[in-house]
């Protein structure tokens, strides 16, 4: 009995060495439906405990023995050496033909998240920094609330804007900024020749609505340079981008191929979420590979019984990964429940924070859930991020969601006389008069988001 003991102790420990084989339920959490299906197939591909079939995730280790196999620590060989065991070329050929297949794109919130380790950010702001990225939007801007993140990491106002200014810094620069002159500016460096670098430097901090509107010679005056000089700086100007998230695969290009994990069906006159993983390839153990666990030689037993646990560890995590979205899920769903109805202008004031607290989870762990991720709705298929959106509260304390917002700005605009747009300040009557009382200031900011340019450019 000790000596069964003593092997259980041991097999806790070499499992937590297993990287390769047994990812984290986290890991897998930040992961789009065509990345964590990438994951799987990459699995089975080096994993020869994983039996090759071509039906969807129904059942997952369904014929899998529920015990955890333990074994003694040993000299383990490598992934690719498979001592003695009985070999199926066919089935290993379907493994690979299923990884081959697999075409991962990679999002712009994934590119900016592997560079964390290069960057200065301290590895305790690695969540915080997670949770801004996550709320970064096609274009490579923050959309988020500064103020919700700084409540929830329990950061000052400078701490977290030093983490957004750092992120700013990463590949593809410019992300991250809050402006279109944020943007450009923090892009100057990247400009070689220092005297036009100066140039373009007060072109983009004061200089943008007149560029916009064609003044050359009012800016050049301005700026006391000739027209030449105004031209070649010009030039370096639209170097830069202004929109640098667009560098990577947007939100309406991804829904065109990826598989919403969640679906929204109606139950007792309420809106709930399901989790779908039938487009999951599954997870099942070979039982000609579990055949080995009777082989006469230590190292073929202990060989299997590590591929075995490997698989079924990742099989867990999945599960693990479905239920967490689908907790999330129904916090946002419950919150959220006219949207189904009536459409994003009637989206409430979510934050992640809101939903973490009800759903007993960290913050981070709410950002990895929605990012990447989409729910099938009456109203089409929407990033599960997209149900959070920030506030504007009135003098009377009436609280509307910046969606609803501007749905309802984009809306006027598209009925307005072209012959005679409206100005900022008569969007915000108009908004006014449809329940929606904001400052002209607000009404610029939301007309930016949506780019719909000023009146003098419509």
């Amino acid at each position: 009995m000790q000596n069964v003991v003593q092997r259980q102790g041991q097999a806790q420990n070499q499992r937590l060495n297993l990287a390769p084989q047994q990812i984290e339920s986290l890991n897998l959490l930040a992961k789009s439906l065509p990345e964590l299906r990438a994951e799987i197939f990459q699995e089975m591909a080096r994993n020869p405990a994983i039996e090759s079939v071509e039906n969807v995730l129904e059942a997952p280790l369904g014929n899998a023995d529920d015990q955890e196999y333990s074994q003694n620590e040993p000299d383990y060989p490598e992934d690719d050496y498979t001592p003695g065991l009985s070999s199926d070329e066919s089935a290993a050929e379907k493994r690979q033909a299923f990884f081959d297949k697999q075409v991962e794109e990679e999002s712009l919130q994934t590119h900016l998240l592997k560079q964390l380790p290069y960057s200065s950010i301290p590895q305790s702001d690695y969540e915080a920094a997670e949770v801004l990225i996550g709320n970064l939007n096609d274009d490579g801007y923050y959309v988020g609330s500064l103020a919700d993140v700084q409540m929830s990491f329990g950061k000052t106002k400078e701490e977290i804007e030093q983490i957004l200014n750092e992120i700013m810094q990463f590949d593809p620069v410019g992300c991250g900024a809050q402006t279109l002159r944020e943007c450009l500016l923090v892009q100057v460096d990247l400009i070689e020749n220092l005297q036009y670098r100066k140039m373009v430097t007060q072109m983009i901090d004061k200089m943008l609505p007149l560029i916009a509107a064609g003044k050359d010679k009012e800016v050049s005056k301005t700026l006391g340079i000739t027209q030449e000089q105004y031209k070649k700086a010009l030039g370096y100007l639209r170097t830069l981008n202004p929109r640098p998230g667009r560098l990577f695969p947007s939100e309406k290009d991804k829904v065109e191929y990826l598989n919403p994990e969640v679906r929204a069906v109606k139950l007792d006159g309420r809106w709930v979420p399901e989790t779908d993983a039938r487009s999951l390839p599954e997870i099942k153990i070979s039982k000609s590979f579990k055949e080995n666990l009777n082989s006469p030689r230590q190292d073929v037993r202990e060989y299997t019984i590590e591929k075995i646990n490997a698989a079924m560890a990742l099989c867990e995590s999945i599960k693990r990964r479905q239920r967490t979205i689908e907790t999330i899920a129904t916090e946002i769903f419950t919150r959220q429940q006219d949207f189904f109805d009536l459409g994003f202008k009637a989206l409430k004031p979510l934050t992640e924070s809101e939903v973490a607290k009800k759903a007993g989870v960290s913050v981070a762990t709410v950002s990895r859930a929605v990012r990447d991720k989409y729910a099938s709705t009456p109203r089409g298929i929407i990033e599960l991020r997209r149900f959070f959106t920030s506030g504007v509260t009135t003098k009377d304390g009436v609280a509307f969601s910046q969606e609803s917002v501007m749905a309802k700005l984009r809306e006027i605009v598209s009925s307005e006389d072209s012959a005679c747009p409206y100005s900022d300040e008569s969007l915000a009557k108009k908004l006014k008069e449809s329940g929606f009382p904001i400052a002209r200031r607000t009404v610029a900011k939301y007309r930016d988001l949506l780019g719909i340019p000023p009146k003098s450019e419509r």
